[in-house]
Order: C-alpha cells, then structure tokens, then sequence
C-alpha cells in the first residue's frame, strides 16, 4: 500500500511530457526557505537553487520530488565569481570585542550570510561596511547554469511558482524566463522576486512593463517583493453580444464570470484607431470606465491596458474584432482572483469553523476542486491553502501576498450605480459621498477613497445612492467595504435600505440588523428576495460617523 500511494504521487507530478514542479526557488540561502518548509509535506515537487556550498548542504531534500542544485543561475552554463561575506564579519561571530579590530562600526547582522552577489561584490555590504566592503567579502568560483538549461535538464514543463532572490540579478533570470516562455509557452504560474535599491530603477521597470504582457504584477503593502499572476482569457466560454455593424457606434458586449480585474484586452482587427474599450457594471455604453489606448504589438494584435474592474467588456468602433482576449489573473485549470490581501470567511466571522481546509498544498485548487462543498480558495506564495465553502465575508489577511480565487460564477449581477446621485446625512474629514463608489477598494481613509459623515447623536448617520434604472429593477444583496485603519467598531447596528423613497429611512430593510465589520472586512447583506427599487442606503442608527470605503450593489443574475 506504502509503494501505491508513492507511485500515484509521482504520476500526479510526473506528465507525460517531462516534470511538473510546485516551485522553483533561486537563491535559498539556508532560511526560510520553500524547501525547509514544505520538506515534511507529501506529494510536493520542487527545486532549490543555491551556489554558496555552506547553504545548499543545509538545505533538505527528498528526490525524486524535492531536489537541490549547487549553482547560480546566470546567462550561460559555466562557472563564475560569488562574492559571499565573510563569517568573522557577522554575527555571532563578529563582536564587540572583534568589531573595532576589524575597522566596523557595527557588526553586520547574521543575515548577510544571505547577500551573495554574481559577479561583482554586493552593494548592500558597501553600504554598511563602507570603506571596509571589499575586505568583509570573498571571492569564489561557483558553477553556473542559464534558465533554459536548468529547464532542460530537469525536463521541466509545468512550474507553479518561481521565486528568485538573488540580490540585484533578479531581473536577469526573469529576461531569461520570458525568453523562454516566448520559445516553449510554458510559463510559471506565478512570480515572486525582490525589486529594491539594489536593481537598477531602469531595468527594473523595463522588466516590469515586459511581465505586463504575460502578467498581473503588484507589490503588496510594506513590501519589497513584487508578486505576479499569469493572465489568462477571462472571458472563454462566457456569454456574447454584439449590436451589428450597421448599428450608428457598433459595439461588442462580452460578459465575464464575476465582477473582476480586468488587466487588459487582446484584440485581433484591421483598424486600431477605430475601437474604444471600456469595463464596467453596466450593460449600456456610457456609464462604464475608459481603458487605455490600444496600442499594437509586435504579434500583429492590439492591447488595451485597463486595470478596470467589472462584470462586462465592451468594444465600441467601425472595425469588427475577429478575436478577443480578455486578460485577467486566472489559474491553469479556469480559476479566477477574487481579491488581494483577503481571506474568506467560510461561514461568517464569528465562527470557529471558519474554512474546510488549512495547510500546507500547493495544489490548493486541486484540493478545492476535489471538495463538492468548496467553492473559494487563498494561495500563498509560500503555497499555504486555505479551502471555503462561502466567501460572504472577507478579512485582510496578514500576508498581503495572498490571493483568493473562485472556482464557479457566484449568482450575483453587479449593478451600474450613479457616482452623482450619492449623498450622505454630513460630510466630516473631506469624506464626500462619492468616496464609498469610486471603484477603488482601499479600506484606509487617509488614501482618500472612503465617505465619511460627522457624529451627531440626535439622528440617524446615512449613506445613499441611486442605481442605473436603465438597467436595475431589483436588488438582491449589497457588499459593503469598512475602514481599516481605524474605527470600524463605530459600525454597530447598521442596516441597508432599498427602495424609490429618495428619503432612504423612509425604505425597506435589506436583511437583517448588522454586527460590526473587522477592520479593513467586507461583507455581503442578501436581502432575503428581490426588492424593488432604486434607491440603496447604509443607515447608522446611533448617530455615529458612517464611513464606508466602498458599497457594491448586486440584482438578480440575468443575460
């Protein structure tokens, strides 16, 4: 039974065409690695990468599944000089007794046992030791190995998550890596590498706009690392509608599985200057957001770079696209991001029982898929998992390198709301209304995209807004977005109101009365059934400030 078991873990790493890996870790070092972390995980594939023979000796492994390489990846197979720092020059080595005999100010901290650079001595050491740089390093011969050679040589042909740290030559591996992609189409899944003072500010943003074209890229707060999905064509399979060129302003209507980011439209047409792209929530033209110009590439389509959220695609000009890619963060297998930062909670916050499944899997999709009763799932970059039945309420999660993803459409129509129709009871700190609809989902007021009304305990505290009626007859469910940075224990006791009383205390409520949100949470009220109207309102009976840093309205699902 033990020798099956390990047999059908290998075929589930093992394709027909050469090795799937979990990760691919460039320069370990010896801490916190992926391989130390997940050594005692079953059925993990991965490879770590690590020229310094002190560290890669430390570093575990487990062939045929977790493998090590002592190398340095570079531009060709061969051999080069690693400038590594020499231990009498760290902690704990190094002391107060030593340090004045080795001419430092200071000790440099154990962690510099990390700071091997390629090539030439590290920068960051010349800021600490100063004067004393070259004389705190070592210069040593180390085997080298490009990325299409490392690729060959393990038959790579799937790789979920690459991770390079290599202290300034990041944005070497990562030309090579695209270089790749371009020649084989195998891409990683995602990305982690360091973008810091020791990359040149150039390169690094010429690697950047290059990743666009494969990539969604961002860097979480506080952070120096930046993080990036694969794109993937949000709109395979989803509905289409288009109003025919003999229409005044042609248009095509492609609609998406979810309200989601949409990071750009790939088009094939005849006539660039002819086509307009925009995103947004309503069915009609006007109401949603411009992306920017197409611009042509060097395949012979057209881009449209958005960063646009929305449920629908529309391209309005005279020249019929012949096909359309809508590109957005989406897994290998049709899974596609929800949120950054957050983490579900699986039957509402206040329960202990607040996912199916947490752990260590990096194939956190795999898992959820394989449970009838998942339906969302977070991965980490340090391939963490976390499974849910329901994501009716979010938190931010620690680690801002989270993503949640959804595997199915959830049944919920996004609804086109007039930014000129919201109102509030008062206006205190600058937090007009219009604040709570602006499409930017930042929970920190400071960052200027939350409302705000003044205290006054004598009435109600309110929020309202008018729904497209054009498109929106009915409203099942409100998301409401609280504050972060302060204050959301203020929101006790809220409700939402729907309907035509332009007076929204005057409506029905949605749901029920509300428990206070978790800093930074956002939550989906269901009204129980359809109510009619166009009016939605957050009341706050107390009379305490009402700050809401976005509101999203939802209808009955309908094409």
């Amino acid at each position: 039974m033990h020798f099956l078991r390990w047999t059908c873990l290998l075929l589930q790493i093992i394709d027909v065409q050469g090795l799937a890996l979990d990760y691919l870790e460039i320069g370990t070092a010896d801490f916190d690695t992926l391989a130390q972390q997940l050594h005692g995980t079953e059925g993990v594939a991965g490879l770590s990468v690590e020229p310094v023979e002190e560290h890669f000796q430390r570093l575990p492994e487990r062939p045929p599944l977790l493998q090590k390489l002592r190398a340095a990846v570079a531009e060709a197979d061969g051999e080069a000089e690693l400038y590594v720092v020499r231990q009498e020059y760290m902690e704990p080595q190094c002391s107060n007794e030593t340090v004045r005999e080795l001419g430092l100010p200071y000790c440099l901290p154990w962690w510099f046992r990390a700071t091997a650079s390629l090539h030439r001595p590290a920068a960051l050491v010349s800021v600490h030791a100063g004067p004393k740089a070259l004389e705190a390093q070592v210069a040593m011969r180390v085997p080298t190995v490009s990325y299409a050679s490392l690729m060959r040589r393990y038959g790579v042909t799937r790789l979920h998550l690459l991770k390079i740290d290599t202290e300034g030559f990041d944005v070497f591996i990562l030309k090579q890596m695209l270089a790749w992609g371009e020649m084989t189409g195998q891409y990683p899944e995602r990305l982690q590498f360091e973008r810091n003072n020791l990359t040149d500010v150039q390169e690094s943003q010429q690697i950047l706009e290059a990743l666009q074209a494969a990539y969604d890229c961002w860097i979480p707060a506080a952070e120096d690392d930046v993080q990036c999905l694969r794109l993937g064509d949000l709109a395979v399979g989803q509905p289409y509608a288009s109003s025919g060129v003999s229409f005044p302003t042609p248009w095509w209507r492609l609609q998406l599985p979810d309200r989601l980011q949409v990071a750009g439209v790939r088009i094939s047409l005849e006539d660039k200057d002819s086509l307009v792209v925009k995103v947004g929530d309503s069915l009609g033209i006007h109401l949603n957001r411009l992306c920017g110009p197409v611009q042509s590439t060097e395949t012979g389509a057209v881009v449209a770079r958005c960063a646009l959220e929305g449920r629908y695609v529309m391209l309005l000009g005279t020249s019929q696209p012949r096909q359309v890619e809508v590109l957005g963060p989406r897994t290998a297998f049709g899974a596609f991001r929800l949120s950054l930062g957050q983490r579900c909670c699986h039957r509402g916050c206040n329960s202990s029982d607040t996912s199916l499944f947490e752990g260590y899997d990096p194939q956190c999709e795999r898992r959820c898929r394989e449970d009838h009763s998942c339906h969302f799932f977070t991965s980490f970059n340090s391939l963490w998992c976390i499974t849910y039945a329901d994501c009716e309420e979010e938190l931010p999660e620690r680690d801002a390198a989270s993503v949640t993803f959804g595997l199915w459409p959830r049944e919920l129509l996004p609804l086109p709301i007039l930014r000129s129709s919201a109102q509030q009871s008062s206006v205190d700190w600058g937090g007009e209304a219009h604040r709570a609809i602006d499409g930017i989902f930042d929970p920190h007021f400071l960052r200027g995209s939350c409302s705000h009304t003044a205290q006054d305990e004598s009435q109600n505290s309110w929020w309202a807004a008018r729904v497209d009626p054009e498109t929106a007859t009915a409203v099942t469910a409100v998301r409401v977005l609280g504050r972060w940075d302060c204050c959301h224990e203020r929101l006790d006791g809220w409700e939402v109101r729907v309907g035509f009383d332009p007076d929204v205390l005057r409506n029905p409520r949605c749901g029920t009365v509300q428990s206070p949100l978790a800093a930074g949470g956002r939550r989906t009220i269901h009204c129980g059934q359809a109510m009619v109207g166009d009016m939605v309102g957050v009341v706050l009976p107390s009379g305490e400030p009402l700050t809401l840093c976005e509101v999203e309205v939802f209808g009955p699902y309908r094409w």
